[in-house]
């Protein structure tokens, strides 16, 4: 543990004199602190100029990879319920916190959080696009924020009418209790909010797809074979109870014809468009519930928050050398 207070690190003459180990603890956390502020704020400035730069793409005519799409986020099939305050919803995250106090310090500590693993669509003029989200960095157009007394909530929270909390509003209509244990926290994606994303586009074309005849009439075959009786009463054309050389023939050609009009029948079904994560690992998937624009203003903030870190913690770390080695 540290003997040393941090306002001594100010003090020239008291850097000058303090015991070796701290100051090698304290040059740790400095220089530690400074690299991570660099690299958070290279990946933020990152983000904002890929968003900036990437040109948006329509479903419908979208190339496959690496793709931003933009629209609103679309309910199709049953909508989800989120854990904590019941509401309808496409995309859930909770995060439940406990109130600790240990002698001086007190600070909240995660004891549960989760996000719900069902994709959502995104919709444009052109069309729709599931949007499976794993590893996915999602910012949520809403999130809520609301204290209690126990582990989970008790009874519905109702959800206020503003799409965003921040700041001291944020804390006011949380119903901020003095005497409570616990802060729950819940990002929502609902029906018809904006939605930004860029990440791996592919179109599932099913019977576009190109097999070989070898491929179409194993598929069938294997269907076939898992009733053998079916396939000697319809093919055993000598009823000698097996398919000799010239009756498999005769099973192999109308596996193929049969495979070959299912290949017709999928190809007239509408293509399915989905967003995945990233093929190469050094490209980001971004899903934000903002504007494009507002979304990249927000990688920059972070960015500069970050910069101005590394600048403040990098000066302090130069300090605590400068004044050891009495420059």
């Amino acid at each position: 543990m540290l003997s040393t207070d941090i306002a001594t690190l100010f003090c020239r003459e008291c850097v000058h004199s303090m015991p070796a180990w701290d100051l090698y603890i304290w040059l740790a956390l400095t220089i530690g602190g400074t690299l991570v502020c660099l690299n958070r704020s290279h990946h933020k400035f990152k983000r904002a100029r890929l968003i900036e730069d990437m040109p948006t793409s329509r479903i419908s005519s979208a190339s496959q990879g690496y793709t931003e799409l933009v629209g609103v986020a679309e309910l199709h099939g049953n909508p989800q319920l989120a854990p904590l305050s019941n509401t309808l919803c496409l995309w859930w995250r909770y995060t439940i916190e406990k109130y600790q106090s240990t002698g001086k310090s007190s600070h909240w500590v995660t004891v549960e959080k989760r996000a719900c693993s069902q994709p959502f669509y995104l919709k444009d003029a052109t069309g729709i696009c599931r949007v499976d989200h794993e590893s996915a960095e999602i910012s949520c157009l809403h999130r809520h924020i609301w204290h209690g007394n126990t582990r989970r909530p008790i009874g519905t929270y109702k959800v206020p009418n503003s799409t965003r909390s921040s700041g001291f509003l944020s804390l006011a209509a949380t119903h901020l209790s003095f005497g409570s244990r616990y802060r729950f926290t819940e990002h929502m994606i609902m029906d018809g909010d904006p939605l930004y994303t860029l990440g791996h586009f592919e179109t599932d074309s099913g019977g576009l797809r190109t097999f070989t005849p070898k491929q179409l009439i194993g598929n069938v075959l294997s269907e076939w074979k898992q009733d053998f009786s079916k396939l000697l009463a319809r093919f055993d054309k000598n009823s000698d109870g097996e398919l000799d050389l010239k009756e498999w023939k005769i099973v192999r050609d109308a596996a193929l014809k049969e495979a070959r009009l299912g290949q017709i029948e999928q190809s007239q079904q509408p293509a399915e468009h989905v967003l995945t994560q990233p093929q190469h690992q050094g490209l980001p998937f971004i899903i934000g519930g903002q504007e494009q624009r507002q979304l990249s203003k927000r990688f920059r903030r972070s960015a500069l928050f970050y910069s101005l870190g590394f600048m403040l913690i990098g000066s302090l770390a130069s300090w605590l050398v400068s004044s050891r080695l009495g420059f």
